[in-house]
C-alpha cells in the first residue's frame, strides 16, 4: 500500500509539474495577447485620427471619389482622376504602372482607350505623352 501510495504520489507530483507548465505557457501567451491587442488599437486609433483628416483634404479637392458606392472600386476614370489631382501631371507610364499596381483587373486596352476619351472629352488634356487635368475639369466619371 505504501508502495502505491507513493507511486501515486509521483503521478500527481509529474501531473502538477506539467499543469504548472502548461499554465505558465498559457499565461505567457494571454500577455503576449493583450500587448498585441493594445498596439494594434493604438494603431487603428491613429488611423481613425488621420482617415478625418484626409476626409477633409479630399472634399477641399473636390471630393474624388464622389459617386462611388461603399465598397465599390472606382472607375477607370475615378481612379485617373484620384491619381493625377495632387501630381497635376503625369506620363502615360506613370498612369500605367498605378493602374497595375491599385486596379490589376483593367486591360491596358481599357486604360488607353479611357485615357482617349478623357482627351476627347476635355477632362484631360495630353501633350508629348503627358497627361494633366484640363482646366475646370471636375474628373471622376466625366
Amino acid at each position: 500500500m505504501a508502495a502505491d501510495d507513493a507511486s501515486l504520489l509521483t503521478q500527481a507530483k509529474g501531473r502538477l509539474a506539467r499543469a504548472e507548465k502548461e499554465l505558465s505557457a498559457a499565461r505567457s501567451a494571454f500577455d503576449s495577447a493583450i500587448t498585441r491587442a493594445e498596439v494594434s488599437q493604438r494603431v487603428v486609433r491613429g488611423a481613425e485620427e488621420l482617415l478625418p483628416a484626409a476626409d477633409q483634404s479630399s472634399a477641399t479637392d473636390g471630393d474624388r471619389t464622389a459617386g462611388v458606392p461603399e465598397g465599390r472600386p472606382r472607375t477607370i476614370a475615378q481612379e485617373i482622376v484620384a491619381f493625377l489631382r495632387p501630381r497635376l501631371h503625369a506620363a502615360r507610364e506613370e498612369i500605367t504602372h498605378h493602374m497595375e499596381t491599385t486596379r490589376p483587373d483593367v486591360k491596358l486596352g481599357s486604360l488607353r482607350r479611357e485615357l482617349s476619351r478623357m482627351v476627347t472629352n476635355g477632362t484631360l488634356t495630353r501633350t508629348g505623352g503627358v497627361y494633366a487635368m484640363a482646366s475646370g475639369a471636375a474628373g471622376g466619371d466625366a
